[in-house]
């Protein structure tokens, strides 16, 4: 392996442990692999890179390449305004589309945002976003609930379209809403905890009523916003992707031991940091603990062998593209009813119009065997 990527690993440990046997443990890779791929004897595994980044708070990229995030795609670059409109148009095209059709209805108000100081303010608008997303669903409870079905209760519960895809410069998370439509675009990382955290903090912008105009996230900094619609944002995520009940439903109310805060902290999909500081609010956490338990590793909260495999799962997953279901289907729904051709579609899913054809007719045969003679424009 290259000296590069052993010297970038080296790194990580002199910084977040004592001694390389101490870092062996804390990130889950035996001694004797650990000292073999140090002296290039073997390579470390993709699982292995992902743990040791996660540890170090670095991504897999800067450990293979030394090459920092903002290097390769800096949040302020050149073009990085124009993509972002892009972005924007091309979700617009799709919505006016739908209007035009009269596919596309006013939709319902949401509820009113909660008045008062911006977090308390924001944990209230969690506290119902969660019951109404439970509900919405059918679900119980959004513990265990992976990245993809919970962007599919959202999507239910508040007619929200949540799409998972590459942002410009590198940014968390963008929302938007209008009279006729709600979006929420996390961008994909290898970090599935800052995802999760990026698609909830969009969605209290939406719910809280910040978005009638475009607001992209450029870089999320939890416990570092002054501006009273990203506090409210940063409690409404923290609050809505742990819920007190469901947080109460393990501890107990009583003070959390080491292995309930590791069921938690997988259970719910975040960072030991940003449950520790969680509990801490809600008293379930002194404040020598809370120091403790927030320099926790994903690694160590994902114990055990089917631990580690659903953590290499949802670092994968957070990689993945997620498309805007309600949107799709009502896009394609109108190619079906023969009300417009599949342009839009193709359009909003940046994928040429005949391999999209080509792809639906592979699925299904009978699929609109006269599109050919179809006249490609926009209702």
């Amino acid at each position: 392996m290259d000296e590069g990527v052993i010297d970038r690993v080296r790194s990580v440990i002199v910084r977040v442990s004592p001694s390389q046997a101490a870092f062996s443990e804390l990130v889950g890779i035996s001694a004797d692999k650990l000292s073999k791929s140090l002296n290039a004897v073997r390579r470390f595994t993709s699982l292995e890179l992902a743990l040791i980044a996660d540890a170090g708070d670095v991504s897999v990229d800067w450990l293979l390449t030394g090459r920092l995030r903002e290097a390769l795609a800096p949040p302020d670059g050149p073009g990085t305004g124009d993509d972002v409109r892009a972005l924007v148009d091309r979700f617009a095209s799709a919505y006016e589309t739908l209007r035009l059709l009269g596919r596309r209805p006013r939709l319902a108000p949401l509820p009113t945002a909660p008045s008062g100081p911006p977090g308390p303010a924001g944990r209230e608008l969690a506290e119902r976003a969660a019951g109404a997303v439970r509900a919405a669903a059918g679900l119980p409870g959004l513990f265990r609930l992976g990245t993809a079905e919970l962007a599919a209760a959202i999507e239910q519960a508040y007619a929200v379209d949540v799409t998972l895809l590459p942002l410009p410069g590198g940014a968390d998370a963008l929302c938007w809403q209008t009279a006729h439509s709600r979006l929420v675009v996390a961008g994909v990382t290898g970090r599935f905890t800052r995802q999760r955290f990026a698609l909830a903090h969009a969605l209290g912008h939406v719910l809280a009523g910040d978005a009638h105009e475009p607001l992209l996230d450029q870089e999320l900094a939890p416990g570092g916003q002054r501006a009273d619609g990203e506090v409210r944002a940063d409690a409404f995520a923290s609050a809505f992707l742990m819920p007190y009940d469901e947080i109460v439903a393990v501890t107990g109310r009583a003070e959390v031991t080491e292995a309930g805060f590791a069921e938690l902290v997988s259970g719910f999909g975040v960072s030991a940091g940003a449950l520790a500081a969680r509990l801490r609010g809600l008293g379930l956490l002194g404040a020598a603990r809370h120091g403790e338990l927030s320099r926790w590793t994903a690694a160590r909260c994902h114990r055990g062998p089917s631990g580690r495999d659903a953590l290499l799962a949802a670092m994968s997953a957070a990689r993945s593209r997620r498309a805007p279901a309600r949107l799709v289907g009502e896009l394609f729904g109108a190619y079906a009813d023969g009300a417009t051709t599949l342009v839009p579609l193709a359009a909003l899913l940046e994928c040429p119009v005949d391999d999209l054809f080509a792809a639906l007719v592979a699925e299904h045969p009978a699929a609109r065997p006269g599109y050919a003679d179809e006249p490609a424009f926009l209702p």
